[in-house]
């Protein structure tokens, strides 16, 4: 006899059902990861028991959490309280504690775009002598892969609040138009197997 646990972990949703959940999580924490903040793109964003299935967690809104692909794989069945230790650990990034923690993420949109990459020039290497310790951040500026425009922290622009709810209504729109289309889709499925 299968146990409630491995009941629930067998339940799944329908894609309209998670893309819904997908946007009241969005609502409730923004588009960044609950665990590293770093922020998240449609792409990049999953979603992550905070009481995993197999300790007892269960699918409910209340226990869903936005979180970034490298976090949640990182994490595992992990309980929430030994979730940062564990994705410290496991991280593939890891900077000298003697570095200068950078102030932006990978990922985060600026308003001159997203941070696709990051280069740091630390103390006592020639670039650092010549022109001081510092990050640049490479952005892509646009929608092409060669795009991408360097910055120095001090010259890159957060997106405002408002600019971040925009960004999140658009991202709303984007799903509920995707949503539409699967609709769409399903019905004409229908249609064909009719005949």
């Amino acid at each position: 006899m299968n146990s409630p646990v491995s009941l629930r972990r067998h339940k799944r949703h329908s894609p309209r059902q998670m893309q819904y959940r997908k946007s009241l999580l969005i609502e409730k924490y923004g588009m960044k990861c609950f665990w590293c903040e770093v922020a998240l793109t449609t792409y990049s964003l999953t979603i992550d028991h905070f009481i995993p299935l197999s300790k007892g967690g269960n699918n409910k809104l209340k226990n869903l959490r936005t979180a970034c692909k490298g976090c949640n794989n990182k994490r595992g069945n992990a309980m929430p309280e030994d979730t940062p230790e564990i994705i410290a650990q496991k991280s593939c990034i890891r900077f000298p504690s003697h570095w200068k923690t950078p102030k932006y993420h990978l990922g985060q949109l600026m308003q001159q775009g997203e941070i696709v990459a990051m280069e740091y020039h630390p103390p006592e290497t020639k670039r650092a002598s010549l022109y001081g310790e510092y990050w640049t951040y490479f952005v892509l500026c646009g929608s092409q892969d060669d795009d991408i425009e360097s910055f120095r922290e001090e010259n890159l622009r957060p997106l405002t609040h408002e600019e971040l709810q925009e960004e999140i209504e658009s991202k709303k729109a984007f799903i509920k138009t995707i949503e539409t289309n699967i609709a769409a889709l399903g019905e004409q499925l229908k249609e064909v197997e009719q005949v």
